[in-house]
C-alpha cells in the first residue's frame, strides 16, 4: 500500500469530509452514472462528500461528460487507472467503497476494502462476502439510503467482518474441475 495518496487524489481527499470510492472499469456494467446520480441526493445530507472513481474504460468520455454536466461535478474526481498501491491507500482512506454493477462476479476490490475495514456497498449478485451492504441492481434509492446510513455512523467503531472464504473455495474448485484436476477436500 502506498504511504500516501499522490495528487490529485490527496487534494481531493483533503477537500471533502467524506469520500466515496469506486474501483471499476468505465464500462456499462459498472453503472457509474447511477453513483453520480446518487451523489446528488447524498449531498443534501452530507454536502462535503466527494466521489473518486478509479479506473478507465470505453465509457470514459461519456462519464466525463456526465460529470461535467452536473452542478456538483467538482465533487467527483475521475482518476483513471492508478497503481494498485495507490488504489489500496484510496480505499483505506475512504469512507465507503461502491461496487454498483448490473452484473458482476467476485470483486477483489470488495475483499480488499473489507480487509482494510472500509465499508462496502455493492449490488447483490448472490455471491458477495459477509460484511457487504447489499442493494438491489439499478436501485438508486437503495444506494442513497445505504450511503447515508454508513456516512451517518461512526466508522471508528466498525469491526472487521468474519472471514468468509466460501466463494474463493467454490471458484478454486471450479477451476480445478475445469482443468480436470482431482478436487480434494
Amino acid at each position: 500500500m502506498a504511504d500516501r495518496l499522490p495528487e490529485p487524489l490527496a487534494g481531493f481527499f483533503a477537500k471533502y469530509d467524506r469520500i466515496l470510492v469506486a474501483v471499476c472499469g468505465l464500462e456499462p456494467e459498472y453503472d457509474i452514472p447511477r453513483q453520480i446520480e446518487a451523489l446528488e441526493h447524498v449531498l443534501h445530507a452530507f454536502p462535503r462528500t466527494g466521489l473518486a472513481v478509479l479506473g478507465s474504460g470505453s465509457q470514459k468520455t461519456f462519464v466525463e461528460q456526465k460529470v461535467a454536466s452536473c452542478s456538483y461535478g467538482d465533487h467527483i474526481l475521475m482518476c483513471g487507472d492508478v497503481p494498485h498501491a495507490v488504489t489500496l491507500r484510496a480505499i483505506a482512506e475512504s469512507d465507503v467503497l461502491l461496487r454498483t454493477t448490473l452484473y458482476d462476479g467476485d470483486a477483489i476490490s470488495i475483499r480488499e476494502a473489507l480487509y482494510l475495514q472500509t465499508p462496502v456497498i455493492a449490488t447483490d449478485n448472490g455471491m458477495r462476502p459477509a460484511g457487504v451492504h447489499l442493494i438491489p441492481i439499478s436501485d438508486t434509492s437503495a444506494l442513497v439510503d445505504a450511503i447515508k446510513q454508513i456516512l451517518g455512523g461512526n466508522r471508528s467503531h466498525q469491526s472487521q467482518p468474519e472471514r468468509d472464504d466460501a466463494n474463493l473455495a467454490a471458484v478454486f474448485q471450479l477451476y480445478q474441475e475445469a482443468l480436470g484436476q482431482k478436487v480434494t477436500g
